[in-house]
């Protein structure tokens, strides 16, 4: 690696604006390309960045030579798209959701596991300064040993939002706001709670134009026995991103949209418990792209492994499959089910007919 990073964008819809932004925020990247099937997307971002469009990932690979790979393509084309740029020996960045199922998940890192390149997904919320206490302090037992948890995504997404050809399908999207939404803070409580063990979930289509659910539900036991309840809604125009969890030594909980600040962490001491949390705050870094994507770069200009590899958020897609599992065949799913040969392994949807998933999601 040289002082300035080498960046490309595969995909130049909304959020590669922020890939593009965050990047040249750092001041020690280049934006050596931009690819998108539409040539005028692709024109339109590299003319912002002083770069080059492409028409494809495969010109932009043979073309620009880039260090890192950001894909900001619509889901179901991240899995097809990392493996090219890491058979090229490149690294890639995988914008939410990194792929559509484990199977998905595994065939991408077995790419890597051959290629010179290494695989970084994008979850921004485990880089703000909030989480990033939460974090070391819930590991090392200073708020105490949490107990119960709350997760809550509860947003609003109007029918229009549901117009492009890809949203709201299988194929496109994946799914609901289970993975596409919720995913954010699914994968935040599980940075902070660790392994999760069983989970029982309801998953209902009530308003939206789509094939999968518009709300689902969950409750989960974690490998420490502590439980959480996690809801996720597309319905709720008062919209809120809420994690909560009562530890032995008090209640930590943050209260935000799209991102936080430290200022929207708080923390309860129980009676008689000492307050680790306010005595801990330092600089305040908002959970953002701009957050995950600096460090990105200053750990792969200094030779170092970015935290939030392709490995690290397995177990947030497992959640997720084991909560459309267990939403549509009314049974407990165990983390230590997930292997290939189970019937959700290779798909979200589990391979159902859709006519019988449409009933499925019926409330």
């Amino acid at each position: 690696m040289t002082a300035i990073l080498k960046v490309a964008v595969v995909g130049a819809g909304g959020i590669s604006r922020r890939h593009a932004e965050a990047f040249a925020s750092t001041g020690r990247t280049t934006l050596v390309g931009v690819a998108d099937l539409v040539a005028e997307n692709a024109q339109a971002l590299a003319d912002q960045h002083g770069s080059k469009p492409f028409k494809s990932v495969t010109e932009l690979l043979a073309a620009a030579d880039p260090d890192l790979v950001a894909v900001t393509t619509p889901p179901g084309s991240h899995a097809e798209i990392a493996i090219e740029v890491l058979a090229a020996g490149k690294s890639v960045l995988l914008e939410k959701p990194p792929v559509l199922s484990l199977a998905e998940l595994d065939a991408v890192a077995e790419a890597e596991a051959s290629s010179g390149g290494s695989v970084y997904v994008v979850f921004q919320h485990r880089h703000g300064s909030g989480a990033v206490r939460a974090a070391e302090l819930l590991a090392g037992g200073a708020l105490g040993a949490p107990q119960v948890a709350v997760c809550e995504t509860l947003w609003f997404r109007p029918r229009p939002y549901f117009d492009p050809e890809w949203r709201g399908t299988w194929v496109g999207e994946g799914g609901g706001p289970t993975l596409g939404h919720g995913i954010h803070q699914i994968d935040l409580l599980l940075h902070l709670l660790g392994p999760w063990r069983t989970i029982n979930a309801t998953a209902v289509r009530l308003d939206r134009p789509v094939e999968f659910e518009d709300v689902s539900m969950a409750s989960v036991i974690f490998e420490s026995n502590a439980v959480a309840s996690v809801i996720n809604s597309l319905l709720s125009p008062q919209e809120l991103s809420r994690i909560r969890i009562d530890t032995t030594g008090g209640s930590l909980e943050v209260n935000h949209l799209y991102g936080y600040k430290d200022a929207d962490w708080k923390f309860t001491p129980a009676p008689d418990a000492a307050d680790a949390w306010t005595s801990s705050a330092g600089e305040d870094v908002a959970s953002s792209h701009e957050a995950q994507l600096g460090r990105l770069v200053d750990d792969l200009l200094a030779g170092r492994t970015h935290d939030t590899t392709l490995a690290s958020t397995r177990p947030t897609m497992e959640f997720v499959t084991a909560l459309y599992a267990s939403a549509l065949t009314g049974q407990s799913v165990r983390r230590a089910d997930l292997v290939p040969g189970h019937p959700f392994y290779q798909a979200l949807n589990g391979g159902i007919d859709q006519t019988k998933l449409s009933e499925s999601f019926a409330p």
